[in-house]
């Protein structure tokens, strides 16, 4: 094979691996809800705030991250808020993204903080979710459906 040859066909696997790998990218980040969770949950009662960004992770997962911040300063109360933002994002993912895409995206990195800023995260929702060793990259918004009667 001839030098020309061999840079062409290099240049050839060159190019179709670019492809495969921005076609990832696209799959990878799939609909962007973000804006539509972070209204739909700064629009309960209690809530102060909400800053939320969907991204790829490390291992090519697809998270829903971010921080509600809540009015409340009391833990039981900020509980209760926190579950209702957490419906209102759960069921935005449910409704506008679907199917199994929906069901997998990660959740767990959507903390609630406390006036006095005290980080409520997944598992004060679902104390049975907590096991040995609780992960909350492996919170998926599936993982809730049953909580808020979504399927």
């Amino acid at each position: 094979m001839s030098m020309v040859s061999r840079r062409a066909a290099l240049g050839g696997v060159v190019a179709a691996a670019a492809m495969v790998l921005s076609g990832c990218g696209r799959l990878l980040r799939g609909k962007d809800v973000s804006a539509e969770a972070q209204e739909a949950a700064a629009a309960v009662d209690g809530v102060a705030s909400v800053e939320l960004e969907q991204k790829a992770g490390a291992t090519f997962e697809r998270l829903l991250s971010g921080t509600v911040s809540l009015e409340a300063e009391d833990r039981d109360a900020g509980i209760d808020v926190y579950d209702e933002a957490m419906r209102a994002i759960i069921t935005v993912v449910h409704d506008r993204i679907g199917g199994d895409e929906a069901r997998t995206l990660r959740v767990g990195w959507i903390l609630g903080v406390l006036a006095d800023g005290t980080e409520l995260d997944v598992f004060v929702l679902d104390p049975e979710t907590k096991g040995e060793d609780p992960r909350r990259d492996q919170v998926t918004a599936g993982s809730l459906y049953s909580r808020y009667g979504l399927s």
